[in-house]
């Protein structure tokens, strides 16, 4: 199933209940799709959400909002059944917007094109907390909610974890000799997950950032620009080169490819049912792949996932990480989602 977008997308999400897919696109539209098993996508709703790029799209409020963050620096909710504006933070960065994501019922982080992270409070409408970590763009975020801490990555070639607790970073990797373009947390909070320009991953121990404690290379030499967690033991890569892929994480290996688009993936994300997988690419089209047999086909490959290779000690959440360290060198650009409850959020905007 798939439709041809007229633009590229950059950001993508499902309705959390209902068969809607949002995406935003580059020429700063938001665009809202209806989907089932029978037919095509049909769209039901398009909006000029922002005057640049919409950069990333993300459904809060039991779905009955959508919150878009801009090239234009501005965050936007929009009504999903009216398309509305419900609330927009105009300048809600002093650069570009560049990822978006849900945190609690009544917070989300954003990070922008100068490594600058804010945690917005939507009861008080402000920034509740600011991470000035990064010396380049933030590519990705990740939320830990048991121990309320993000964690981030950056084209400046490192990855950061922000207390939201203390309102302090607790911990910064050195620097790495690609961009960190993308981020999970797998394996019951154990591990993080980061996605490289070089095509490796990379995987840190929790409470042990300094360094990563395992690498796999088997989609080398080809950049990992999207990660998409599936479960605790495999995630969804995005490539590109176009392919998607389903890995499998300790043990590391490449279970099967999924589907392909013509040019590089932008992003991915799961339907509410995980029936269906979407992806965007540098193509201008929104594909719609069923996931079902994949998963019932793959179900027993990660049975013996759970007593894995990993030679490192994993440290569970400690609050005596090392300290940030500021490293020598880094990249420069380019571009790049766990479940929350997100009744919430601009409840009263």
């Amino acid at each position: 199933m798939e439709i041809d977008l007229g633009a590229n997308a950059f950001g993508l999400d499902f309705h959390p209940s209902k068969n809607l897919v949002a995406a935003g696109l580059i020429d700063g539209h938001l665009h809202l799709y209806r989907y089932d098993t029978e037919s095509s996508l049909v769209r039901e709703r398009k909006v000029r959400a922002h005057k640049e790029s919409c950069r990333a799209v993300r459904f809060i409020d039991n779905g009955q909002r959508i919150v878009t963050a801009s090239a234009d620096c501005s965050i936007l909710a929009t009504d999903v059944e009216t398309g509305a504006s419900v609330a927009r933070l105009e300048n809600a960065h002093e650069d570009a917007v560049n990822t978006l994501i849900t945190v609690t019922e009544t917070t989300i982080a954003s990070g922008d094109d100068k490594g600058c992270v804010k945690i917005w409070d939507t009861r008080q409408r402000s920034c509740s907390h600011e991470f000035n970590v990064h010396e380049d763009y933030i590519s990705s975020m990740a939320f830990a909610s048991d121990s309320m801490k993000l964690v981030a990555t950056s084209g400046d070639g490192t990855l950061s974890v922000c207390n939201l607790r203390t309102n302090k970073v607790q911990a910064q990797s050195e620097f790495s000799e690609d961009e960190l373009l993308s981020v999970v947390i797998m394996k019951n909070g154990r591990k993080a997950i980061c996605g490289t320009q070089n095509g490796i991953l990379m995987l840190y121990s929790w409470g042990f950032f300094k360094d990563c404690s395992d690498r796999f290379v088997d989609l080398s030499p080809n950049s990992v620009d999207v990660l998409l967690k599936l479960d605790e033991d495999r995630l969804i890569t995005g490539c590109d080169n176009g392919i998607i892929s389903l890995v499998g994480i300790l043990p590391n290996r490449i279970i099967q490819p999924i589907g392909s688009h013509e040019f590089p993936i932008e992003d991915l994300a799961l339907s509410h049912d995980n029936k269906f997988l979407g992806s965007t690419a540098h193509d201008s089209m929104l594909k719609l792949w069923d996931l079902e047999e994949i998963i019932e086909g793959a179900n027993g490959d990660a049975s013996g996932a759970a007593e894995d290779s990993d030679s490192d000690n994993d440290g569970m959440d400690l609050d005596n990480d090392p300290k940030p360290s500021k490293g020598s060198k880094r990249k420069t650009k380019s571009k790049a989602n766990p479940p929350v409850d997100n009744r919430a959020f601009f409840a009263d905007m």
